[in-house]
């Protein structure tokens, strides 16, 4: 199989996820967290957002600008980043690994890694752009390697500026670079450059607004803290110093490659797979980099918790060096095999939905908000809408996108100046802080049955 004809698989492959991801959204009922998420915080441009940078919400408030301000404009932003982390992975494979089908077996094979098929495909926003920036990263630095000039030095800056914005996590990535440039002699040739100035100028430029605003007078940074320490369980650790965050790593770690493993397993011992002679080259001293660095994170940190989604990203480019250390007997017979399974794998997620709902599966998704929505149109069209948090926001920004909505557990509403007289306020349950009693109430709404209580301010 011709290299062309390889190339025109994975597009295909990458037009039906972009299809499939677009379906999906039009069979929910309500938004998924990070698209309501999304539908609140697209309401502005800042120069931050929450505990996220301000990329994948700009790209967003673009997408609303062109299509609306619907369940298609945040369906569309997730299918081309997921269709283009397809194809750039193949661009990188196809620059490491000659083979034409075993370069293409890099994309097929992330139908093997769960987190990235399911919630990547379905859910994910930030996440979803930092795969691309990371595959991105490595693909600049490919390109490095072979040809180091002027515009590959532009493109990787613009890439580490984009990935710095996109989500945090990406310093990991940064941070193992900059250890292997010390140690790998190809690295070395790239950061020692004269011309890698021209990168760090064009990230500066890009990152430097965002960082202001972060550790400005107004220590949004402080929030930050607080929302990492929150997510990773750090107050949750008993005191002194244990290895039991290490060992929730490496369970982190099997959890997103079970399945490849167990493939790679079946293949060696059924004898249809062998292992080539591994060399110690640039790549691999990014992998065992990366996975030390993070170890040694969560470790120091004593992280009580660790998601497969946060490291999927930071792992996702290593797929093409496991397929640099095996021979393949029939890599076309696999190719095929594979083509197919990707194919029903992407087919079932987008039926999965309504199927849930036939079968009446409890889905958060199938609980549309038009209650809560009419009764704030209906009774409090003139006063200022304030919501518990942001999938209420979203969620009825969806059905009212003309209105401003305020999210009661967005912390920076206070540097932009949004609160005003007159508004009506949704809590959970009956809040212990007001001193009014509800004017309106809604019982058990949702999945989750909550009692909703309505409050004049």
């Amino acid at each position: 199989m011709g290299k062309g004809k390889a190339l025109h698989k994975i597009n295909v492959l990458a037009i039906l996820s972009f299809i499939a991801i677009t379906a999906i959204t039009f069979f929910k009922s309500a938004l998924e967290l990070e698209d309501a998420e999304q539908a609140y915080y697209s309401q502005w441009l800042r120069w931050g957002y929450d505990d996220q940078p301000p990329l994948y919400t700009w790209l967003q408030y673009g997408f609303n600008t062109v299509f609306g301000v619907g369940k298609l404009a945040f369906s569309l932003l997730r299918a081309v980043l997921f269709a283009g982390t397809l194809l750039l992975l193949y661009r990188f494979s196809g620059l490491r690994i000659k083979e034409a089908d075993t370069s293409k077996l890099a994309v097929l094979a992330l139908v093997l890694i769960p987190v990235y098929i399911d919630f990547t495909f379905r859910r994910l926003s930030h996440t979803s752009l930092l795969c691309l920036c990371v595959v991105a990263s490595y693909y600049s630095i490919q390109l490095l390697l072979a040809r180091k000039s002027i515009l590959n030095y532009l493109l990787l800056g613009l890439v580490l500026g984009v990935g710095i914005m996109s989500k945090y996590n990406y310093a990991f990535f940064l941070v193992t670079f900059a250890m292997v440039a010390l140690w790998d002699k190809e690295l070395r040739a790239i950061v020692f450059n004269p011309k890698i100035l021209l990168s760090v100028l064009v990230s500066v430029l890009l990152v430097g607004p965002h960082v202001y605003w972060l550790l400005g007078p107004d220590e949004y940074q402080s929030f930050l803290t607080s929302s990492i320490e929150e997510k990773i369980g750090k107050e949750q650790a008993q005191s002194g110093f244990s290895m039991l965050p290490f060992m929730v790593y490496l369970k982190g770690l099997f959890a997103l490659m079970f399945p490849v493993i167990a493939i790679i397993s079946i293949g060696y011992f059924s004898k249809n797979l062998s292992f080539n002679k591994l060399g110690i080259n640039w790549f691999f001293k990014m992998l065992i980099t990366q996975l030390l660095v993070l170890g040694l994170f969560f470790l120091i940190f004593q992280s009580q918790k660790v998601e497969t989604r946060w490291l999927l990203p930071l792992f996702i480019p290593f797929v093409v060096l496991l397929l640099e250390i095996v021979d393949l007997k029939n890599s076309k017979k696999l190719v095929t095999v594979g083509y197919w399974v990707f194919i029903l794998v992407i087919g079932i997620q987008t039926i999965r939905t309504p199927i849930e709902k036939v079968m009446k599966i409890p889905s958060s998704v199938h609980f549309g908000f038009e209650p809560v929505a009419s009764k704030l149109s209906k009774n409090y069209n003139t006063y200022h809408w304030v919501l518990p948090n942001v999938t209420y926001v979203g969620n009825v920004r969806l059905l009212h996108p003309e209105q401003t909505i305020l999210s009661a557990d967005d912390y920076s509403l206070t540097a932009l100046e949004l609160q005003h007289e007159g508004e009506v306020e949704i809590t959970i349950g009956p809040s212990v802080e007001k001193q009014t009693t509800p004017v309106d109430s809604l019982i058990g709404f949702g999945k989750e049955k909550e009692n909703l209580y309505f409050y004049i301010n």
